[in-house]
């Protein structure tokens, strides 16, 4: 059996169709067919058909059942550990591959050795760009995020942001519109280097869900200074978004949780107090606007 070049690594949680539709279009990018490749999906315990829906399905792949929802990094990690290829992509199983967006990033990783991993410009389901990493947290654009203050004019282009805006926000900033450099990309679709994934012990155990693609990135810059993460406009992938969980204040909550876990872990201790206020504040402003819109 050839060695695979690529592990395509995919996490499922209740969301059976969306799986299968994310599998079918991995096999419409045409510049695959002479890439060898291995795709491994890991179920999170989904209590809808993912299994046998994914049982069902004719392609080839190497599937895990767990028997508990152990979160998105552990189960990425089951994936990682027995996965062959010199590449891996972590993809998200509410996603849809356009064209050929794996091939187009692999191919351009392959030829640049200064870059740890790549993603593509992901997506909504309209069309419009989705946000899609940024820059580490620190206190200063934590607190700008917080606050809303960087929602102003040219806030983000004296401050680099934690989440970076969209085109379509009415400052009109370009972040999305180039191929650069950034500081973490989203696990949503992040294709890296198996040997640097494998050399950091892949996601943090301590995360469940949100932030751990950002943390491990961190870890992974801290290793490999030298190195960059990148982002591409070529590759497109359309991700849905929020599937494997429908609560918004639920995604909102682990959001926090993630930033908060991140100042305890990398950041001096002074500052997650700090942080922890500001979380506070933050979830405050959101209720206070929520409940005057709804009275509006």
């Amino acid at each position: 059996m050839i060695k695979p070049v690529l592990s395509i690594i995919i996490v499922s949680y209740n969301t059976a169709d969306i799986t299968v539709d994310c599998l079918k279009s991995i096999y419409t990018d045409k510049g695959l067919k002479d890439t060898p490749f291995e795709i491994i999906v890991v179920d999170n315990n989904s209590h809808d058909d993912s299994v046998s829906k994914i049982k069902k399905t004719k392609y080839p792949l190497t599937l895990i059942t767990n028997k508990d929802n152990v979160g998105f990094g552990k189960a990425n990690n089951q994936g990682l550990e027995i996965a062959k290829g010199n590449y891996i992509l972590l993809l998200n199983s509410d996603t849809i591959i356009l064209h050929s967006a794996i091939s187009q990033s692999l191919d351009w990783l392959c030829s640049h050795p200064e870059s740890i991993g790549c993603t593509g410009q992901l997506l909504n389901a309209d069309k419009t760009i989705q946000a899609s990493g940024g820059y580490f947290p620190n206190l200063l654009n934590i607190t700008t995020w917080c606050l809303g203050l960087d929602d102003l004019p040219f806030v983000n282009h004296i401050i680099k942001p934690f989440h970076p805006h969209t085109p379509h926000f009415y400052t009109h900033d370009k972040f999305y519109l180039t191929d650069h450099s950034q500081d973490w990309i989203t696990g949503a679709f992040m294709l890296i280097r198996t040997n640097h994934l494998k050399s950091v012990g892949g996601f943090s155990s301590e995360f469940f869900m949100y932030g751990e693609e950002m943390e491990m990135c961190y870890r992974l810059s801290q290793k490999y200074p030298q190195d960059k993460f990148s982002y591409l406009i070529g590759p497109q992938i359309i991700h849905l978004g929020g599937k494997s969980s429908q609560n918004k204040q639920l995604i909102y909550d682990r959001e926090y949780e993630g930033i908060l876990l991140f100042f305890r872990l990398h950041r001096p201790a002074w500052q997650y107090p700090v942080v922890k206020l500001l979380v506070k504040i933050n979830r405050f402003l959101q209720f206070s606007v929520y409940k005057l819109i709804k009275n509006v």
